[in-house]
């Protein structure tokens, strides 16, 4: 399935460009405007942009942003029609900047321009992208993974998404253990006839305006069903309201407060929570203490799920009206397949009267907790093969080979507590 490159030409024509980034692929303008008061209204409205059509151009972005403290309203007009509300963005966690949420514009020649109800000192920026076509389709990644009874599906890889390999990986990747699967949408490009170049455009935008490392999502999802490697299966993510870890984030691509998901990306969100909850023993119809929030979340949880609680920093109606009510017959969907028979609910994963740390670790840990209370310990690979380790009476524990394993306390009682521990790789 999936895509080339071809050579494209720029974006906004306009005098205000402060910088710019160009390669042969997509191409993206750093642009200030200076807003001005409306002689007619209370307004301050911007000056107007031309855009142009360019062949070999899906579509474009803007990304806008205040570097500054902002509280007041934005809206924008196309093609002099209606103000149209611009949202803040529902992921934002900057605190020097006002960020809105991501405009899709056709590659077709209009005009457009924005509106403030507040002065703005700090003048707006916008950040445009020109998205090339991504016309010819590469075969799905089929490097798939098979240590557990459900398969895995079938996903479009960084390679694929970026054929030219313009948005790459953070350079210092965070292991985690995901004990709760997280579901988002992304509140824009519902329908799209490029969708590689769309999770280029959150690339872009959540690295070069939020400032994040990487695509914050793990997965992506569009309408025809297609999966999209983001920072992909094990790697802390930044989607979940500053409480990322021990979650894994999967985005379905579209606005589901006024769209509805299709059949083919409800499927395809299915097959790949089922694959990874066998693959981190994550038991999708159960609950369990999400220890970062310091709550108890459903193991598919939606992003509003976070909403109010006291590490959040966001509050959101992520994944959207239309998504989030079909989570319990996802949940229960998922539960029903017959490659997750095996999985056994524990209801005391990680929230035990043990606690490890750190975790993820180079192999060594350490184990507080009442001590004495251990009958036996006992360290399984993720395909149950039984590991050697080494444990001292003050605690402490150590692991030599890298990877993800369950760590399971008998105690005297009888109780079994299970913890997931990761050990990362030699820096």
């Amino acid at each position: 399935m999936k895509y080339i490159a071809l050579v494209l030409a720029s974006f906004f024509c306009l005098t205000t460009v402060l910088a710019q980034q160009n390669n042969s692929f997509d191409q993206a303008k750093n642009l200030h405007l200076t807003l001005q008061k409306s002689s007619s209204t209370n307004d301050f409205i911007s000056e107007l942009i031309d855009m142009d059509i360019h062949p070999n151009v899906s579509f474009f972005t803007a990304a806008v942003f205040v570097d500054a403290p902002f509280s007041g309203n934005l809206q924008y007009q196309i093609n002099g029609a209606e103000w149209q509300s611009l949202e803040r963005y529902h992921e934002a966690t900057r605190t020097d900047r006002a960020i809105f949420e991501l405009i899709f514009l056709p590659n077709e020649s209009i005009t457009i321009k924005f509106k403030s109800d507040q002065n703005i000192d700090a003048g707006l920026s916008v950040r445009s992208l020109t998205l090339a076509s991504t016309k010819l389709l590469n075969d799905p990644i089929a490097q798939l993974q098979e240590d557990c009874n459900c398969t895995q599906p079938e996903f479009c890889g960084r390679n694929c998404w970026c054929p030219t390999g313009d948005c790459p990986t953070d350079a210092t990747p965070v292991a985690t253990a995901p004990t709760h699967i997280i579901v988002h949408h992304s509140a824009s490009a519902s329908m799209s006839n490029d969708f590689p170049a769309v999770v280029r455009s959150y690339w872009d935008f959540h690295v070069n305006v939020n400032g994040w490392d990487d695509i914050g999502y793990n997965w992506l999802i569009d309408g025809e069903g297609v999966i999209y490697e983001g920072r992909g299966s094990g790697t802390q993510g930044a989607h979940f309201s500053c409480m990322n870890n021990q979650t894994t984030g999967i985005c379905m691509i579209g606005n589901f407060e006024n769209s509805t998901p299709t059949q083919a990306a409800i499927t395809s969100l299915e097959n790949l929570i089922a694959w990874e909850a066998c693959d981190k023993t994550i038991v999708p119809g159960g609950s369990s203490n999400h220890i970062t929030s310091g709550s108890l979340l459903n193991h598919i949880s939606g992003h509003r799920d976070g909403n109010d609680l006291p590490s959040s920093c966001t509050n959101t109606v992520c994944p959207g009206a239309n998504l989030y009510p079909l989570l319990q017959g996802i949940r229960e969907r998922v539960t029903d397949k017959a490659c997750l028979n095996d999985l056994v609910d524990v209801e005391d994963i990680e929230q035990p009267n043990f606690q490890i740390f750190p975790n993820p670790s180079y192999g060594y840990f350490q184990l507080s907790g009442d001590l004495n209370q251990i009958a036996a310990l006992n360290i399984y690979s993720q395909t149950g093969q039984q590991i050697a380790f080494k444990f001292n009476q003050n605690g402490s524990l150590a692991l030599r080979k890298s990877g993800l394993y369950f760590l399971k306390i008998m105690q005297k009682n009888g109780a079994a507590k299970i913890h997931k521990l990761i050990v990362q790789p030699a820096p």
